[in-house]
């Protein structure tokens, strides 16, 4: 099969762009060069309708990134072109940036459950950093009587947690097996989300780069993911199917997990959601220009799972080649 979709890409209107090429003319041509049927926009963006937005989203709006669409009037002929959006789910406050007014804008979501990088907003600290930031935060308090416990408090939180292990004698939690479940804990509870579960009846819907622990060192993924057990997939998977969900075939983190997809764990992990019922959609998660070119690795990862055109989401089923 020959993946001619990719509806996971980021240009300028995401902050985490560097590619100053990454206009969405730019993409739209580089798309149609490689002979592709559907293009799919999906920058980050969160909801300014919903409250508890990080700073890093402050200006990563639905009315901001609708500045995008209008190149959509030049697509090249024979690309099928569809205005999506990479929103965030926060599972520490089971919070979804995306309401179902704002869903309305798109014609797909993608929602990542796994930006573990993204700590006490998708994963709590270690329980040793949390410790060793409480305790900079007395020893603040006892130094500077004079202010706020707001201002203590926000003095604190503003160290990072690199900033904090140094302070760790000795780590004693297990940090494989707590990402590991911080993830798996993460995807169950988007699952029962409220917000998350009235958009999945409005609008196709995909997890972006499902089970791929984002902050994780990228040679050390497939140790990660050994943890997560078989029974666990399917549980998590079985709930996303009846759904209705998709999960999304991510190509850049199943080649930072092993190009070699014959020792690459996230072939076990889709398999495990084609066993339960999950439909998928493939996306490069391109940042620039060049990186378009990842979808000619999407072949191998069908032939590997052995999907065919009713394997994958309708939103995208037309869009390959037998």
């Amino acid at each position: 099969m020959k993946i001619l979709h990719d509806i996971h890409t980021h240009n300028l209107f995401s902050s985490c762009c560097t590619d100053y090429t990454a206009s969405t003319d730019a993409y739209l041509q580089k798309e149609a060069a490689l002979g592709m049927r559907l293009f799919g926009l999906s920058n980050h963006i969160w909801d300014e309708r919903v409250k508890g937005m990080s700073y890093w989203y402050r200006t990563q709006t639905i009315a901001r990134a609708e500045e995008a669409k209008n190149a959509f009037a030049h697509a090249p002929a024979g690309l099928r072109v569809l205005f999506g959006a990479e929103t965030e789910y926060y599972a520490c406050r089971d919070l979804l940036g995306m309401s179902e007014e704002g869903a309305a804008h798109f014609d797909y979501l993608l929602v990542p459950h796994s930006h573990l990088h993204m700590r006490n907003e998708v994963m709590w600290e270690f329980p040793e950093v949390i410790e060793a930031r409480g305790a900079i935060r007395e020893r603040l308090r006892a130094a500077f009587p004079e202010l706020s416990d707001k201002q203590v408090t926000a003095m604190a939180a503003a160290l990072k947690e690199p900033d904090l292990l140094p302070l760790v004698p000795e780590l004693r939690t297990e940090a494989h097996a707590y990402i590991v479940k911080a993830m798996t804990d993460s995807f169950l509870s988007l699952m029962e989300n409220a917000a998350f579960r009235k958009i999945c009846g409005r609008l196709p819907v995909s997890v972006a780069h499902p089970f791929s622990p984002c902050g994780v060192p990228h040679a050390e993924k497939n140790d990660y993911l050994k943890l997560l057990t078989d029974d666990v997939l399917t549980d998590c998977f079985s709930r996303a199917a009846a759904l209705g969900v998709a999960m999304e075939i991510n190509i850049s983190a199943v080649r930072e997990v092993n190009p070699d997809l014959s020792d690459n764990q996230m072939i076990r992990i889709f398999t495990r959601a084609k066993e339960a019922g999950c439909r998928f959609t493939f996306g490069t998660d391109s940042h620039s220009v060049k990186g378009l070119e990842l979808i000619s690795f999407g072949g191998e990862i069908a032939q590997a799972l052995g999907l065919g055109r009713s394997d994958l989401s309708e939103l995208v089923a037309d869009a390959v080649e037998l």
